[in-house]
Protein backbone atom coordinates (compact mmCIF):
# COMPACT_ATOMS: atom_id res chain seq x y z
CA UNK A 1 0.00 0.00 0.00
CA UNK A 2 1.59 3.46 -1.18
CA UNK A 3 -0.16 6.27 0.97
CA UNK A 4 0.89 10.03 0.99
CA UNK A 5 -0.48 12.38 4.08
CA UNK A 6 -2.95 9.62 4.93
CA UNK A 7 -4.70 9.47 1.40
CA UNK A 8 -4.87 6.48 -0.53
CA UNK A 9 -3.67 6.89 -3.89
CA UNK A 10 -5.59 6.25 -7.11
CA UNK A 11 -5.80 2.50 -7.77
CA UNK A 12 -4.67 1.50 -4.48
CA UNK A 13 -6.94 -0.74 -1.99
CA UNK A 14 -5.99 -0.71 1.85
CA UNK A 15 -7.27 -3.40 4.57
CA UNK A 16 -7.61 -4.11 8.23
CA UNK A 17 -4.34 -5.81 10.03
CA UNK A 18 -5.43 -9.57 10.48
CA UNK A 19 -8.50 -9.10 8.30
CA UNK A 20 -7.13 -9.65 4.37
CA UNK A 21 -11.18 -11.06 3.54
CA UNK A 22 -12.70 -7.90 4.09
CA UNK A 23 -11.07 -4.57 1.81
CA UNK A 24 -11.59 -1.39 3.88
CA UNK A 25 -14.26 1.59 2.81
CA UNK A 26 -13.04 3.97 -0.43
CA UNK A 27 -12.03 6.85 2.16
CA UNK A 28 -10.05 6.65 5.33
CA UNK A 29 -12.34 6.10 7.92
CA UNK A 30 -11.88 8.48 11.19
CA UNK A 31 -10.99 6.45 13.99
CA UNK A 32 -13.34 8.27 16.45
CA UNK A 33 -16.44 8.49 14.27
CA UNK A 34 -19.74 5.44 15.11
CA UNK A 35 -18.85 4.16 11.82
CA UNK A 36 -15.32 3.36 13.27
CA UNK A 37 -16.69 1.96 16.58
CA UNK A 38 -19.26 -0.64 14.68
CA UNK A 39 -16.36 -1.42 12.50
CA UNK A 40 -13.92 -2.65 15.72
CA UNK A 41 -17.00 -4.37 16.98
CA UNK A 42 -17.93 -6.52 13.64
CA UNK A 43 -14.12 -7.66 13.27
CA UNK A 44 -13.70 -8.41 17.12
CA UNK A 45 -16.75 -10.57 16.62
CA UNK A 46 -15.34 -12.20 13.23
CA UNK A 47 -11.58 -12.68 15.08
CA UNK A 48 -13.54 -14.44 17.59
CA UNK A 49 -15.64 -16.65 15.58
CA UNK A 50 -12.34 -17.55 13.36
CA UNK A 51 -10.49 -18.68 16.48
CA UNK A 52 -13.13 -20.76 17.57
CA UNK A 53 -13.64 -22.47 14.49
CA UNK A 54 -9.48 -22.93 14.44
CA UNK A 55 -9.50 -24.89 17.34
CA UNK A 56 -12.04 -26.58 16.33
CA UNK A 57 -10.63 -28.15 13.31
CA UNK A 58 -7.36 -28.48 15.23
CA UNK A 59 -8.76 -30.59 18.08
CA UNK A 60 -10.59 -32.73 14.64
CA UNK A 61 -7.15 -33.49 13.42
CA UNK A 62 -5.53 -34.61 16.58
CA UNK A 63 -8.32 -36.70 17.27
CA UNK A 64 -7.63 -38.15 13.90
CA UNK A 65 -4.18 -38.48 13.69
CA UNK A 66 -4.22 -40.32 17.07
CA UNK A 67 -3.11 -44.11 16.79
CA UNK A 68 -5.36 -46.76 17.81
CA UNK A 69 -4.47 -49.28 20.27
CA UNK A 70 -3.61 -51.89 17.34
CA UNK A 71 -0.68 -49.14 15.98
CA UNK A 72 0.67 -48.48 19.14
CA UNK A 73 1.21 -52.09 20.13
CA UNK A 74 3.22 -52.74 16.60
CA UNK A 75 5.21 -49.57 16.96
CA UNK A 76 6.01 -50.81 20.24
CA UNK A 77 6.97 -54.15 19.21
CA UNK A 78 9.29 -52.65 15.92
CA UNK A 79 10.95 -50.86 18.74
CA UNK A 80 11.74 -53.75 20.87
CA UNK A 81 12.71 -55.60 18.07
CA UNK A 82 14.88 -53.05 16.67
CA UNK A 83 16.77 -52.32 19.80
CA UNK A 84 17.39 -56.54 20.30
CA UNK A 85 18.65 -56.53 16.96
CA UNK A 86 20.92 -53.33 17.13
CA UNK A 87 23.02 -56.21 19.96
CA UNK A 88 23.46 -58.65 17.69
CA UNK A 89 26.95 -59.06 16.05
CA UNK A 90 26.92 -58.87 12.80
CA UNK A 91 30.12 -59.76 11.15
CA UNK A 92 30.62 -56.50 8.75
CA UNK A 93 30.57 -57.34 5.01
CA UNK A 94 33.39 -55.24 3.16
CA UNK A 95 32.37 -51.98 1.38
CA UNK A 96 28.38 -52.23 2.59
CA UNK A 97 29.41 -52.50 6.47
CA UNK A 98 30.54 -49.74 8.99
CA UNK A 99 32.32 -51.17 11.83
CA UNK A 100 30.96 -51.18 15.28
CA UNK A 101 33.14 -48.15 16.77
CA UNK A 102 32.43 -44.38 16.80
CA UNK A 103 32.21 -43.16 12.75
CA UNK A 104 33.77 -39.45 12.53
CA UNK A 105 32.03 -37.05 11.60
CA UNK A 106 32.14 -35.90 7.48
CA UNK A 107 34.60 -33.09 8.38
CA UNK A 108 36.73 -34.86 10.65
CA UNK A 109 37.71 -37.85 8.78
CA UNK A 110 41.09 -37.55 6.92
CA UNK A 111 41.99 -38.11 3.73
CA UNK A 112 42.23 -42.16 3.88
CA UNK A 113 39.38 -42.28 6.03
CA UNK A 114 36.97 -40.98 3.06
CA UNK A 115 38.25 -42.68 -0.45
CA UNK A 116 34.83 -43.64 -1.82
CA UNK A 117 31.70 -41.53 -1.93
CA UNK A 118 29.28 -44.08 -2.92
CA UNK A 119 26.24 -45.32 -1.76
CA UNK A 120 25.77 -48.40 -0.14
CA UNK A 121 23.47 -51.22 -2.65
CA UNK A 122 22.47 -53.95 -0.09
CA UNK A 123 19.82 -55.25 2.22
CA UNK A 124 20.49 -53.05 5.39
CA UNK A 125 19.64 -53.68 8.79
CA UNK A 126 19.86 -50.54 11.13
CA UNK A 127 21.30 -51.10 14.16
CA UNK A 128 20.22 -47.89 15.93
CA UNK A 129 17.40 -45.62 15.96
CA UNK A 130 18.86 -43.55 13.18
CA UNK A 131 17.74 -44.09 9.76
CA UNK A 132 20.31 -44.32 6.55
CA UNK A 133 19.93 -41.51 4.37
CA UNK A 134 21.82 -40.48 1.34
CA UNK A 135 21.60 -36.72 0.48
CA UNK A 136 22.15 -35.08 -2.92
CA UNK A 137 24.53 -31.76 -1.93
CA UNK A 138 24.83 -30.53 -5.31
CA UNK A 139 24.88 -32.17 -9.11
CA UNK A 140 27.16 -34.90 -9.19
CA UNK A 141 28.02 -35.27 -5.56
CA UNK A 142 27.04 -37.63 -3.20
CA UNK A 143 27.22 -37.58 0.00
CA UNK A 144 25.93 -39.41 3.21
CA UNK A 145 24.34 -39.36 6.64
CA UNK A 146 26.54 -41.61 8.29
CA UNK A 147 24.67 -44.31 10.28
CA UNK A 148 25.82 -47.15 12.54
CA UNK A 149 24.59 -50.30 9.99
CA UNK A 150 24.89 -53.66 9.90
CA UNK A 151 24.27 -55.42 6.43
CA UNK A 152 22.99 -58.78 5.87
CA UNK A 153 25.59 -61.48 3.97
CA UNK A 154 23.70 -62.43 1.04
CA UNK A 155 25.02 -66.12 0.34
CA UNK A 156 28.19 -65.78 -2.59
CA UNK A 157 26.77 -67.66 -5.18
CA UNK A 158 30.49 -70.30 -5.41
CA UNK A 159 30.46 -73.31 -7.58
CA UNK A 160 33.22 -75.40 -7.43
CA UNK A 161 34.61 -76.51 -10.69
CA UNK A 162 35.67 -80.35 -11.67
CA UNK A 163 39.16 -78.83 -12.24
CA UNK A 164 41.49 -79.84 -9.27
CA UNK A 165 43.50 -76.80 -7.97
CA UNK A 166 46.53 -77.49 -5.79
CA UNK A 167 48.19 -75.20 -3.31
CA UNK A 168 51.41 -75.07 -5.23
CA UNK A 169 52.45 -76.62 -1.56
CA UNK A 170 55.94 -78.16 -3.57
CA UNK A 171 57.50 -74.18 -3.21
CA UNK A 172 59.47 -73.69 0.08
CA UNK A 173 58.21 -70.53 1.92
CA UNK A 174 57.89 -69.34 5.10
CA UNK A 175 54.12 -68.40 5.09
CA UNK A 176 51.96 -67.38 8.23
CA UNK A 177 49.28 -70.04 8.91
CA UNK A 178 46.68 -67.84 8.12
CA UNK A 179 48.63 -65.95 5.16
CA UNK A 180 50.04 -62.30 5.18
CA UNK A 181 46.13 -60.86 4.55
CA UNK A 182 46.34 -59.63 8.24
CA UNK A 183 49.51 -57.93 7.63
CA UNK A 184 47.83 -55.96 4.74
CA UNK A 185 47.51 -52.25 4.88
CA UNK A 186 43.87 -51.31 3.46
CA UNK A 187 42.06 -47.96 2.70
CA UNK A 188 39.03 -47.12 4.43
CA UNK A 189 36.86 -46.47 2.16
CA UNK A 190 33.37 -44.28 2.48
CA UNK A 191 30.89 -47.08 3.61
CA UNK A 192 33.12 -48.93 5.83
CA UNK A 193 34.80 -51.83 2.97
CA UNK A 194 38.41 -51.99 3.38
CA UNK A 195 40.79 -51.96 -0.13
CA UNK A 196 43.79 -53.73 0.22
CA UNK A 197 46.79 -51.76 -0.86
CA UNK A 198 48.60 -54.82 -2.44
CA UNK A 199 46.53 -56.67 -4.80
CA UNK A 200 46.94 -59.64 -7.15
CA UNK A 201 46.47 -58.95 -11.04
CA UNK A 202 45.25 -61.69 -13.45
CA UNK A 203 46.18 -59.98 -16.86
CA UNK A 204 48.88 -62.55 -18.67
CA UNK A 205 48.39 -65.02 -16.29
CA UNK A 206 48.43 -68.42 -18.10
CA UNK A 207 44.64 -69.48 -18.29
CA UNK A 208 45.42 -73.20 -18.09
CA UNK A 209 47.71 -71.96 -14.37
CA UNK A 210 44.38 -69.42 -13.32
CA UNK A 211 43.04 -71.76 -11.24
CA UNK A 212 46.05 -72.89 -9.22
CA UNK A 213 47.34 -69.72 -9.25
CA UNK A 214 44.22 -67.97 -7.92
CA UNK A 215 44.21 -70.38 -5.20
CA UNK A 216 47.19 -69.94 -3.96
CA UNK A 217 47.61 -66.40 -3.76
CA UNK A 218 44.53 -66.51 -1.65
CA UNK A 219 46.59 -68.57 0.71
CA UNK A 220 49.35 -67.52 0.82
CA UNK A 221 47.25 -63.74 2.12
CA UNK A 222 45.70 -61.98 -1.38
CA UNK A 223 42.67 -60.77 -0.59
CA UNK A 224 42.42 -57.86 -3.28
CA UNK A 225 41.95 -59.68 -6.98
CA UNK A 226 41.81 -58.13 -9.89
CA UNK A 227 40.53 -59.24 -12.78
CA UNK A 228 38.92 -58.13 -16.76
CA UNK A 229 36.83 -59.82 -19.14
CA UNK A 230 39.88 -58.94 -21.77
CA UNK A 231 42.31 -60.92 -19.46
CA UNK A 232 40.32 -64.17 -20.72
CA UNK A 233 40.57 -66.47 -17.38
CA UNK A 234 37.42 -65.24 -15.35
CA UNK A 235 36.41 -68.54 -15.43
CA UNK A 236 39.69 -69.81 -14.00
CA UNK A 237 40.02 -66.98 -11.45
CA UNK A 238 36.35 -68.08 -9.79
CA UNK A 239 37.67 -71.77 -9.84
CA UNK A 240 39.97 -70.53 -7.74
CA UNK A 241 37.84 -68.52 -5.89
CA UNK A 242 35.38 -71.34 -5.18
CA UNK A 243 38.38 -74.01 -4.27
CA UNK A 244 39.22 -71.08 -1.26
CA UNK A 245 36.09 -70.78 -0.13
CA UNK A 246 34.58 -74.60 -0.21
CA UNK A 247 37.87 -75.51 1.82
CA UNK A 248 37.34 -72.26 4.55
CA UNK A 249 40.40 -70.30 3.54
CA UNK A 250 38.68 -67.44 3.27
CA UNK A 251 35.20 -66.40 2.91
CA UNK A 252 33.42 -64.15 0.02
CA UNK A 253 33.23 -61.44 2.17
CA UNK A 254 36.82 -61.39 3.05
CA UNK A 255 37.61 -60.79 -0.89
CA UNK A 256 37.53 -57.78 -2.76
CA UNK A 257 37.05 -58.80 -6.67
CA UNK A 258 37.48 -56.37 -9.34
CA UNK A 259 36.16 -56.65 -13.00
CA UNK A 260 36.49 -54.16 -15.85
CA UNK A 261 33.76 -53.36 -18.65
CA UNK A 262 35.31 -53.85 -22.35
CA UNK A 263 35.38 -51.26 -24.82
CA UNK A 264 33.04 -52.66 -27.05
CA UNK A 265 30.10 -53.05 -24.21
CA UNK A 266 30.11 -49.30 -23.55
CA UNK A 267 26.20 -48.62 -24.61
CA UNK A 268 23.80 -48.53 -22.40
CA UNK A 269 22.19 -51.36 -23.07
CA UNK A 270 25.11 -53.43 -23.09
CA UNK A 271 27.09 -52.82 -19.60
CA UNK A 272 24.63 -54.89 -17.59
CA UNK A 273 24.97 -57.96 -19.77
CA UNK A 274 28.70 -57.24 -19.55
CA UNK A 275 28.69 -57.26 -16.21
CA UNK A 276 26.75 -60.36 -15.67
CA UNK A 277 28.58 -62.33 -18.11
CA UNK A 278 31.86 -61.06 -15.74
CA UNK A 279 29.66 -62.68 -12.62
CA UNK A 280 28.72 -65.95 -14.49
CA UNK A 281 32.52 -66.83 -15.34
CA UNK A 282 33.44 -65.57 -12.05
CA UNK A 283 30.73 -67.60 -9.86
CA UNK A 284 30.03 -64.37 -8.10
CA UNK A 285 26.92 -62.61 -6.89
CA UNK A 286 28.24 -58.83 -6.75
CA UNK A 287 31.73 -57.35 -7.71
CA UNK A 288 33.38 -55.05 -5.23
CA UNK A 289 34.39 -53.04 -8.00
CA UNK A 290 33.29 -52.76 -11.31
CA UNK A 291 35.97 -50.54 -13.62
CA UNK A 292 35.10 -48.87 -17.50
CA UNK A 293 38.41 -50.42 -18.79
CA UNK A 294 39.18 -47.76 -21.04
CA UNK A 295 37.92 -44.16 -22.16
CA UNK A 296 37.52 -46.10 -25.70
CA UNK A 297 34.07 -47.02 -26.95
CA UNK A 298 34.01 -50.21 -29.93
CA UNK A 299 31.68 -51.50 -32.43
CA UNK A 300 29.30 -53.85 -29.93
CA UNK A 301 30.39 -57.54 -30.50
CA UNK A 302 27.98 -60.05 -29.76
CA UNK A 303 28.95 -63.10 -26.95
CA UNK A 304 28.19 -65.85 -29.85
CA UNK A 305 30.63 -64.00 -32.47
CA UNK A 306 33.53 -63.86 -29.53
CA UNK A 307 33.92 -63.83 -26.12
CA UNK A 308 36.23 -61.93 -25.09
CA UNK A 309 35.82 -59.91 -28.18
CA UNK A 310 39.42 -58.21 -27.95
CA UNK A 311 40.19 -54.88 -29.99
CA UNK A 312 39.81 -56.40 -33.59
CA UNK A 313 35.85 -56.37 -34.46
CA UNK A 314 36.78 -58.94 -37.31
CA UNK A 315 39.94 -60.54 -36.86
CA UNK A 316 39.35 -62.47 -40.34
CA UNK A 317 38.77 -59.81 -42.37
CA UNK A 318 41.32 -58.80 -44.90
CA UNK A 319 42.75 -55.51 -43.06
CA UNK A 320 40.89 -55.82 -39.64
CA UNK A 321 40.89 -52.76 -37.75
CA UNK A 322 39.66 -51.49 -34.36
CA UNK A 323 35.88 -50.25 -34.99
CA UNK A 324 34.85 -47.34 -32.59
CA UNK A 325 31.54 -46.55 -31.24
CA UNK A 326 30.32 -43.15 -30.46
CA UNK A 327 29.43 -43.81 -27.36
CA UNK A 328 29.56 -41.03 -24.92
CA UNK A 329 31.56 -41.84 -21.50
CA UNK A 330 28.15 -39.70 -19.82
CA UNK A 331 25.66 -42.83 -21.48
CA UNK A 332 28.33 -45.75 -20.21
CA UNK A 333 28.37 -44.08 -16.59
CA UNK A 334 25.00 -43.42 -16.06
CA UNK A 335 24.60 -47.24 -16.79
CA UNK A 336 27.52 -48.23 -14.28
CA UNK A 337 25.66 -46.25 -11.93
CA UNK A 338 22.47 -48.44 -12.30
CA UNK A 339 24.39 -51.47 -11.91
CA UNK A 340 25.59 -49.99 -8.44
CA UNK A 341 21.74 -49.28 -7.40
CA UNK A 342 20.58 -52.93 -8.38
CA UNK A 343 23.53 -54.58 -6.35
CA UNK A 344 25.61 -56.44 -8.85
CA UNK A 345 28.69 -53.81 -7.92
CA UNK A 346 29.20 -52.16 -4.78
CA UNK A 347 31.78 -49.74 -6.46
CA UNK A 348 32.18 -48.60 -9.78
CA UNK A 349 35.57 -46.60 -11.37
CA UNK A 350 37.71 -46.22 -14.14
CA UNK A 351 40.99 -47.30 -15.59
CA UNK A 352 43.16 -45.25 -18.13
CA UNK A 353 41.51 -42.11 -17.82
CA UNK A 354 43.49 -38.36 -17.30
CA UNK A 355 42.48 -35.24 -14.82
CA UNK A 356 40.62 -33.56 -17.58
CA UNK A 357 38.42 -37.11 -18.58
CA UNK A 358 37.85 -37.30 -14.90
CA UNK A 359 36.79 -33.59 -14.40
CA UNK A 360 34.63 -33.94 -16.84
CA UNK A 361 32.88 -37.12 -15.12
CA UNK A 362 32.94 -35.41 -11.99
CA UNK A 363 30.07 -33.09 -13.57
CA UNK A 364 27.38 -35.07 -14.26
CA UNK A 365 28.26 -38.36 -11.92
CA UNK A 366 25.66 -38.92 -9.27
CA UNK A 367 27.72 -41.38 -7.50
CA UNK A 368 31.40 -40.86 -8.16
CA UNK A 369 34.63 -42.72 -9.11
CA UNK A 370 35.51 -44.79 -6.04
CA UNK A 371 38.81 -46.27 -7.87
CA UNK A 372 40.87 -44.88 -10.68
CA UNK A 373 43.26 -47.52 -11.92
CA UNK A 374 46.20 -46.49 -13.99
CA UNK A 375 49.43 -47.29 -15.16
CA UNK A 376 52.43 -45.99 -12.27
CA UNK A 377 55.71 -47.31 -11.81
CA UNK A 378 58.91 -45.26 -11.55
CA UNK A 379 59.52 -43.77 -15.07
CA UNK A 380 55.90 -43.30 -15.19
CA UNK A 381 55.17 -41.05 -11.96
CA UNK A 382 51.85 -39.44 -12.98
CA UNK A 383 52.68 -37.13 -9.52
CA UNK A 384 49.81 -34.70 -11.00
CA UNK A 385 47.07 -37.25 -11.60
CA UNK A 386 48.05 -38.81 -8.46
CA UNK A 387 47.64 -35.66 -6.96
CA UNK A 388 44.44 -34.48 -8.21
CA UNK A 389 42.90 -37.81 -7.06
CA UNK A 390 43.33 -37.64 -3.39
CA UNK A 391 41.87 -34.00 -3.48
CA UNK A 392 39.08 -35.82 -4.79
CA UNK A 393 38.73 -38.75 -2.42
CA UNK A 394 39.61 -41.46 -5.69
CA UNK A 395 41.67 -44.33 -4.55
CA UNK A 396 44.36 -44.55 -6.82
CA UNK A 397 45.48 -48.05 -8.20
CA UNK A 398 48.96 -48.81 -10.26
CA UNK A 399 49.06 -51.11 -12.88
CA UNK A 400 52.48 -52.65 -13.66
CA UNK A 401 54.06 -51.18 -10.56
CA UNK A 402 56.90 -53.12 -11.43
CA UNK A 403 57.69 -51.02 -14.57
CA UNK A 404 58.30 -52.73 -18.14
CA UNK A 405 58.62 -56.54 -17.01
CA UNK A 406 55.02 -57.97 -18.82
CA UNK A 407 55.72 -56.00 -21.88
CA UNK A 408 58.72 -57.03 -23.11
CA UNK A 409 57.46 -60.59 -24.37
CA UNK A 410 54.83 -58.35 -26.31
CA UNK A 411 57.88 -56.10 -27.72
CA UNK A 412 56.10 -53.07 -26.08
CA UNK A 413 59.12 -52.36 -23.79
CA UNK A 414 63.00 -53.31 -24.51
CA UNK A 415 64.89 -54.81 -21.61
CA UNK A 416 67.15 -52.08 -21.59
CA UNK A 417 63.88 -50.14 -20.02
CA UNK A 418 63.27 -52.17 -17.05
CA UNK A 419 63.31 -49.96 -13.89
CA UNK A 420 64.17 -53.39 -11.44
CA UNK A 421 67.53 -53.14 -13.03
CA UNK A 422 68.31 -49.35 -12.47
CA UNK A 423 71.38 -48.65 -10.19
CA UNK A 424 69.10 -46.39 -8.17
CA UNK A 425 66.46 -49.10 -7.08
CA UNK A 426 69.27 -51.67 -6.75
CA UNK A 427 71.19 -49.71 -4.43
CA UNK A 428 68.15 -49.17 -2.04
CA UNK A 429 67.26 -52.47 -2.16
CA UNK A 430 70.95 -53.32 -0.88
CA UNK A 431 70.74 -50.48 1.65
CA UNK A 432 67.20 -51.98 3.13
CA UNK A 433 68.07 -55.62 2.99
CA UNK A 434 64.78 -55.85 0.63
CA UNK A 435 64.38 -57.06 -3.13
CA UNK A 436 64.13 -55.02 -5.88
CA UNK A 437 60.32 -56.11 -6.15
CA UNK A 438 59.89 -54.96 -2.63
CA UNK A 439 61.41 -51.70 -2.86
CA UNK A 440 59.34 -51.06 -5.98
CA UNK A 441 55.65 -51.58 -4.64
CA UNK A 442 57.23 -50.10 -1.09
CA UNK A 443 56.89 -46.98 -3.21
CA UNK A 444 54.17 -47.57 -4.92
CA UNK A 445 52.40 -47.81 -1.61
CA UNK A 446 54.69 -45.31 0.71
CA UNK A 447 53.00 -42.66 -1.83
CA UNK A 448 49.56 -43.43 -1.13
CA UNK A 449 48.55 -45.81 -4.42
CA UNK A 450 47.58 -49.40 -4.22
CA UNK A 451 49.61 -51.64 -6.66
CA UNK A 452 48.49 -55.19 -7.82
CA UNK A 453 51.23 -57.25 -9.32
CA UNK A 454 50.93 -60.60 -11.03
CA UNK A 455 53.22 -63.48 -10.50
CA UNK A 456 52.94 -67.32 -11.11
CA UNK A 457 55.60 -67.96 -8.30
CA UNK A 458 54.03 -68.53 -5.12
CA UNK A 459 57.68 -67.60 -3.30
CA UNK A 460 57.43 -64.17 -5.37
CA UNK A 461 53.69 -63.62 -4.40
CA UNK A 462 55.12 -63.98 -0.77
CA UNK A 463 57.66 -61.93 -1.06
CA UNK A 464 55.41 -59.15 -3.22
CA UNK A 465 52.70 -59.00 -0.39
CA UNK A 466 55.35 -58.59 2.33
CA UNK A 467 56.33 -54.73 2.26
CA UNK A 468 54.66 -53.52 5.15
CA UNK A 469 57.30 -54.83 7.52
CA UNK A 470 59.58 -51.39 6.82
CA UNK A 471 59.53 -48.02 5.08
CA UNK A 472 61.97 -46.30 2.82
CA UNK A 473 63.28 -42.60 4.01
CA UNK A 474 62.51 -39.34 2.49
CA UNK A 475 65.58 -39.39 0.43
CA UNK A 476 64.87 -42.70 -0.74
CA UNK A 477 61.58 -42.07 -1.92
CA UNK A 478 62.47 -38.75 -3.79
CA UNK A 479 65.59 -40.65 -5.44
CA UNK A 480 63.19 -43.42 -6.87
CA UNK A 481 60.53 -40.71 -8.04
CA UNK A 482 63.37 -38.56 -9.42
CA UNK A 483 63.69 -41.65 -12.38
CA UNK A 484 60.35 -40.42 -13.79
CA UNK A 485 60.89 -40.35 -17.71
CA UNK A 486 56.74 -40.09 -18.73
CA UNK A 487 57.22 -43.39 -20.33
CA UNK A 488 54.40 -44.92 -20.76
CA UNK A 489 54.34 -48.83 -21.81
CA UNK A 490 50.44 -49.66 -21.83
CA UNK A 491 49.75 -47.01 -24.69
CA UNK A 492 46.82 -47.68 -27.49
CA UNK A 493 48.39 -44.20 -29.15
CA UNK A 494 51.05 -46.55 -30.05
CA UNK A 495 50.09 -50.38 -29.84
CA UNK A 496 46.98 -49.80 -31.78
CA UNK A 497 48.33 -48.99 -34.93
CA UNK A 498 51.00 -51.41 -34.35
CA UNK A 499 49.07 -54.31 -33.45
CA UNK A 500 45.62 -53.12 -34.85
CA UNK A 501 46.15 -50.83 -37.90
CA UNK A 502 43.88 -48.26 -36.25
CA UNK A 503 45.61 -44.71 -34.38
CA UNK A 504 43.80 -44.60 -31.09
CA UNK A 505 45.90 -42.03 -28.69
CA UNK A 506 43.95 -41.55 -25.71
CA UNK A 507 46.39 -39.59 -23.39
CA UNK A 508 46.97 -36.74 -25.63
Amino acid sequence: MVEENNVVLPGQMQFFWGDEDQPQADAVRDESSDDMADVKKLKKAAKAKTTKKRKKSASVKKKAQKPSATVKLATAVAKKQKKKASRKFVRPVPQESVTATKIAPPDELVADDVLSLQPVVSDIVVADDRESAVVVAEPGVVEAVQPTVKVKNRAPKTVVSDVEVSSMSNENSDVPAAGFADQVDCFNMKWGARFPKVGFGFWKVDKDKTAEVCRTAIEVGYRHLDCACDYGNEVEVGQGIASAISDGVCDREDLWVTSKLWNTYHAADHVRIACERSLEDLGLDYLDLYLIHFPIAQRFVPFEKSYPPGWLFDPDAKNPTIEEARVPVSETWQAMEELAKSGLVRNIGICNFGTSQIRDLLTYAHIRPAVLQVETHPYLTQEKLLRYCQQEKITYTAFSPLGAQSYFSLGMADPSEAVMEHPVVREVANATGKTVAQVLLRWGVQRGTAVIPKTSSKQRMIENINVFNFELSDAQMAAISALDQNRRFNDPGHFGEAAFNTFLPIYE
